[in-house]
């Protein structure tokens, strides 16, 4: 369920005309699709790639639903991502755009891991212009994104690295955790309808199988 508030978010502005775009995807996927870049043409089958909205793992509240999303990574690089276009703000106006992720992980801090640790996927989020999207370059035998989403945990110019999807030490079950980019709003123009894209997802080290759930992103353009 998208929610839009026009009015100042609870933190960190005075800007009475901040728009506020809350998607809780216990109601619906609410216009949000998945994909995948940085993956070898001739492996797709063995990276198990899937995106669905399915509800949250034990010990979780299994009765509400959320945006599953998973990779077993091959390449080394594997990035998981789900998009959205955002409307309704003023057009040809420079913004600064705040992103707070919720999501399910299971993944330990700091333990041993294939290539990287099971934390070792940092997430990403940022708005955009073009839709973002994959692309096959043969020069490199890969699918690449349209955006500078950065390369693991170096920030892109389209989308900043906001954490890690790592929980605590020793963390063997699903838990919700937390990730925004408060301190430091990326700043997004928008088009001449006053529309951008924004996009989430994970830029991953690990060199193994990684299953994620997003329960709520909010998006604040202030």
């Amino acid at each position: 369920m998208l929610t839009t508030f026009f009015t100042a978010c609870s933190e960190g502005t005075d800007n009475p005309d901040a728009k506020v775009f809350t998607f809780d995807f216990s109601a619906s996927q609410d216009g949000w699709t998945g994909g995948f870049s940085d993956f070898h043409h001739i492996q797709t089958a063995g990276y198990n790639l899937e995106f669905q909205r399915t509800t949250l793992p034990a010990p979780l509240n299994t009765s509400k639903y959320a945006l599953r999303i998973g990779g077993t990574n091959h390449s080394d690089d594997l990035f998981m991502f789900i998009k959205r276009k955002i409307t309704g703000l003023t057009p040809n106006t420079t913004y600064k755009a705040i992103f707070e992720v919720e999501m399910a992980s299971d993944a330990p801090t700091g333990a041993v891991g294939v290539g990287g640790s099971p934390d070792g996927l940092y997430i990403k989020a940022g708005a955009m212009l073009a839709e973002p999207d994959t692309s096959w370059h043969g020069n490199q035998q890969l699918y690449l994104m349209n955006i500078d989403k950065g390369n693991q945990s170096v920030d892109g110019e389209d989308m900043y690295n906001i954490g890690t999807i790592g929980v605590a030490n020793n963390t063997t079950q699903y838990t919700l955790i937390n990730r925004h980019n408060k301190s430091r709003p990326q700043t997004i123009k928008t088009d001449a309808k006053g529309e951008v894209w924004i996009c989430v997802g994970t830029d991953s080290a690990y060199e193994a199988r990684s299953v994620l759930y997003y329960n709520k992103i909010v998006a604040t353009f202030k």
